[in-house]
């Protein structure tokens, strides 16, 4: 109770400081932007009451201000509340869609696996803003996840390599392995084992350990009867993933990632050999 006093107190300090700040002065009002945000709110977790009661008393101040809608929306998402995380992301889309369209559909892909309505807003935030990224990937990269997961693979190896060249283009050493792993996926589902298996190696040599792409290589050993390569391999994939490593993606704490695998998997596959 005393924690939640001081709080109101606090967010009554808010209200009456920001409100004395002038509406009509550009630096000024930038001011009371960055006291609404930097304040008091990042001392309290996004998983908090304070948090979202922060928010709600800032957006009576700043009712358009997007970034905090956006913000309210966020721990929605990550606690699985996917209809509350809509609606507020929804508000920050009303009043920036060009900051946060790309957001949006990052969300319906990964975490709401809506594939769909994430093509609507991926291929819509791409026409207007081609060169930027979302979640360290560029746009192609998640609406070539999409329509790999839709199935529609021939879209899917259209945007996964338009995703890999692009960044081929600056550098040869900056296209994320996770990319090399999404194409590789697609190629292997298009039964182009052979390549799919150079995509997979261009995954290994920039991250060794990464459980899932051997398990996907090692199918692809067993498919050219190299069972004790496959076994190998499927027992390295099963200690990295008890040693905790993973895809390395920042939200893949909160979701599974397309075509992830597990343990379970990889136990799975054993049992056959």
């Amino acid at each position: 109770m005393e924690k939640l006093l001081k709080l109101c107190l606090s967010l009554t300090f808010l209200l009456v400081t920001v409100l004395s700040f002038a509406q009509n002065d550009s630096t000024i009002r930038a001011k009371k932007e960055r006291f609404i945000t930097q304040k008091y709110w990042h001392q309290f977790s996004y998983n908090s009451l304070e948090w979202q009661m922060y928010l709600d008393s800032a957006l009576v101040i700043e009712p358009e201000n997007a970034y905090l809608w956006q913000q309210k929306s966020m721990p929605n998402f990550k606690s699985g509340k996917y209809y509350d995380g809509m609606r507020f992301l929804n508000k920050a889309i009303q009043y920036d869609s060009i900051a946060y369209l790309g957001y949006r559909g990052f969300m319906k892909c990964i975490f709401m696996k809506d594939y769909t309505s994430a093509l609507t807003d991926l291929k819509a935030i791409y026409k207007k803003r081609p060169l930027e990224h979302i979640m360290d990937h560029s746009y192609p990269f998640w609406i070539g996840i999409s329509y790999l997961k839709l199935n529609q693979l021939d879209s899917a190896d259209y945007y996964l390599g338009l995703s890999v060249n692009n960044a081929l283009l600056k550098d040869k050493d900056a296209v994320h392995y996770v990319d090399w792993f999404y194409w590789g996926l697609t190629k292997y589902k298009q039964k182009n084992y052979k390549v799919a298996l150079t995509y997979f190696e261009n995954v290994i040599a920039q991250n060794s350990n990464f459980p899932d792409v051997e398990y996907y290589k090692a199918t692809i050993l067993l498919r050219n009867h190299q069972k004790e390569q496959a076994k190998a391999l499927l027992l390295q994939a099963k200690a990295n993933i008890a040693s905790g490593y993973r895809m390395n993606e920042d939200n893949e704490v909160y979701t599974n990632y397309p075509y992830q695998i597990t343990g379970v998997d990889i136990d799975e596959l054993l049992e056959k050999l």
